[in-house]
This record gives structure tokens, sequence and C-alpha cells, in this order.
């Protein structure tokens, strides 16, 4: 069997990401503007995915970890959502082409393609199920969440909080980061306190692939696809050296 490396994260992660996230609005907005059903690549838990169904919204989400998708399907049954949740990676999944009228990568699962030939790998595919006046979304880190090999090593506490049985839950990243290959390895603690005192800590490891928003537009233009707004936050103002957050849209080129 092959090890799930989100199977930690998938037992914390809606513990400490809000369903009512500041994107929300940003993604029903954009699945407003189709008819035609919304992929998302990455879907995880199904913070999105569970919204965008909420709304009316005809969605599709896949992912490789079967931990996270045991969860969203956990959610979708609760709450009698009707999403299609489909375990796998997109470039070795079989879907008619041109059937979605979004494709959307968001917050930070780009990253998670590893190596350009990976990035473009899914780029292409989303391009092949891209409707003609469709567009494919990435959710990309800001120059103010650029790599920082001077915090390497260092343990950065990112979220504290009281769950509903009395225990606080610490997340801790600890980043190696390498800025000549653009690379991160990230290991997540998790930190379960009880309150007697006890501690408990569960541990997770990925390795993640930064792109520089030229680097993106070469990227995109190779799997067929022409950028068309570059924005720095879910409000879709202007990328600065401060953005948080780097949103590309882009459409797909016919030819």
């Amino acid at each position: 069997m092959t090890h799930d490396p989100y199977e930690v994260d998938a037992r914390f992660y809606d513990l400490w990401h809000p369903p009512d996230g500041p994107d929300i609005g940003l993604w029903q907005s954009f699945a407003a503007r189709t008819d035609r059903p919304v992929l998302e690549v990455g879907v995880g838990t199904g913070r999105i995915a569970l919204a965008l169904a909420r709304a009316g919204f005809d969605v599709v989400g896949v992912d490789p970890s079967a931990a996270m998708l045991a969860v969203a399907r956990a959610k979708a049954d609760r709450d009698a959502l009707d999403v299609q949740l489909i375990e796998g990676r997109l470039p070795e999944l079989t879907f008619e082409p041109r059937s979605f009228g979004l494709v959307l990568f968001p917050l930070d699962v780009f990253l998670a393609f590893a190596t350009p030939d990976e990035q473009l790998a899914n780029l292409a595919a989303a391009r092949r199920l891209l409707h003609f006046d469709g567009l494919v979304i990435l959710d990309l880190p800001g120059p103010a969440q650029w790599l920082d090999p001077g915090s390497n090593g260092q343990p950065l506490l990112v979220y504290s909080g009281v769950l509903g049985g009395g225990e606080r839950l610490d997340v801790w990243h600890v980043r190696e980061d390498d800025l000549a290959r653009q690379e991160r390895v990230l290991r997540v603690a998790y930190e379960l306190t009880a309150p007697d005192g006890t501690v408990r800590r569960f541990l997770s490891e990925h390795q993640l692939r930064y792109l520089y928003p030229a680097e993106t537009e070469y990227v995109l233009r190779a799997a067929g696809l022409a950028p068309t707004g570059l924005y720095g936050d879910y409000e879709l103002g202007p990328l600065t050296n401060d953005s948080e957050r780097m949103i590309v849209v882009a459409r797909g080129v016919e030819g």
C-alpha cells in the first residue's frame, strides 16, 4: 500500500481551516460565470467543493489522498450534498474533454506538484478538460509568503486554539527552504495538550515547489493556456511586494 502523506493532516485540517475562509466568495463568483461543472484539484477535506455545492454549483473534486477524501465524503453525506469526489491524480484520470467551465487549483495545492514536469502535466490535463470559454485559476503564495532560508529549522507556531473537548491544538511548521531550487520541505507538527497536561504529537512532511510570476506565465503558455489576470488577494487587488496571495487566471488557447 502506498503511504498517504496527508493521512495525519486529514485528521486536523478542518480544526484550523474554517469552512467560511476568505477565498470562498471569490470561487463562488468565478463558478457563477459558467453553466458547466467546476473541477477542484486537490479537494482535500472538501472545504471549497462543499461550499460551492451548497451554493448550487455542480462540483467534481479530485485528490490523491484517501484520508482527506474520507473526511470530505463524510461531510458530504452528513449534509446530503451531491459532490463527486474522486481519488487520483489529475493527469491520470479520464474525463470527457472540455467538460468543465472552471478548473481550480486552490490554496497552495499547485505547490504540491513538486517538479516542473509535474506542474506542466497538471496544467496540460486541466487544459484538455476546459470548456472553450472556461477558466483555470491558481491560488499561489504571493511575494510576502516567499521562501525564507533565514528561518530554516525554526519551529513556527501557525495555529493555536482550544478544541471542544478542552484539548489545546498547537500547529507548528518547520521549514527547510532552498531558494536556488525554489523548493520547501515542510514538516508539520500537531500537538494536542489535554487538560491534565498530557501532550500527544503527530507529524507530517511535504515537498513543495514555488513559482515566480513570470515562470507561472511561461508554464501556463506551455500547457496551452493564456494568462488573463494576475492578482494579489481574494478581492482581486493588484499583486504587490506585500501580497500574501498570487491569484492567476488563465484561458485556453485555441489552435
